[in-house]
């Protein structure tokens, strides 16, 4: 393939497999999503309100999920301000610990303290709540979890017609580029994996760098943009060069 008069074949074949892991985690999600789904149903069926001591048993979930896919760093439930008895706002989330262990990650949501995680204003949270829909927000630089660079994938949770929250799931942009840089590789022109807002998530050569907008080398130089996953804005942008 010297040119981009190749195949659009090979590229879809490559768009597919770029793709590949966020299926992936999505799949696992919608089983969180389902786990919390159940713990609601069960809890309006006894005819009071859910409190921080229901969602108890998604830890064992969330940690299932982080022990089969070594690409997850954290993942968890973020729930909707309000709905707790018991808290106002609240997180049941798991991190992968030293030793192959597991602990909880403690954050500040109070509003009312002097600087609060205010996660209804994140992007991931609010896609999700405000579209219904899947979201994936990133990369990005989490100072407060785990400082690195990382992509937040969420799916809303809705029961009964109701918004509850998100089911989520923290991934080091490192962990996704091993995954995904010998994908992008195979093709023998630049190739670069952009987001919904046209930023780099990763790409198989310097002349992309990450989260900075992607643009064809010239604009008098062919392009093509091939999809990746439509509903998220994901996309694969291939120009000229190595």
């Amino acid at each position: 393939m010297s040119d981009l008069a190749a195949d659009w074949g090979d590229l879809a074949q490559v768009a597919e497999n770029v793709a590949a892991p966020a299926h992936r985690l999505f799949a696992a999600l919608d089983r969180l999503s389902g786990s919390l789904t159940q713990v609601m149903l069960g809890v309006r069926g006894e005819g009071r309100r859910p409190a921080r001591a229901d969602l108890a048993g998604l830890r064992a979930v969330a940690e299932e999920l982080l022990a089969a896919d070594r690409l997850v760093l954290g993942a968890g439930v973020v729930l909707e301000p309000g709905l707790l008895a018991d808290a106002d706002r609240y997180l049941e989330w798991r991190q992968r610990a030293a030793g192959g262990r597991y602990r909880a990650l403690v954050l500040d949501v109070d509003p009312a303290s002097d600087d609060p995680y205010d996660y209804p204003e994140m992007e991931w949270y609010r896609v999700p709540r405000d579209e219904r829909r899947r979201m994936v927000t990133g990369p990005y630089y989490d100072y407060r979890g785990a400082e690195h660079f990382e992509l937040t994938f969420a799916v809303p949770v809705i029961v009964g017609g109701e918004f509850v929250g998100v089911a989520g799931a923290d991934v080091p942009l490192s962990a996704l580029e091993a995954e995904l840089l010998p994908v992008l590789r195979r093709v023998p022109l630049r190739a670069a994996l952009v987001n919904h807002e046209d930023r780099v998530v990763t790409a198989n050569t310097p002349h992309y760098a990450t989260r900075e907008r992607a643009r064809p080398v010239a604009a008098d130089l062919p392009a093509r943009v091939v999809p990746v996953i439509d509903d998220l804005g994901w996309s694969l942008l291939v120009t000229p060069g190595q």
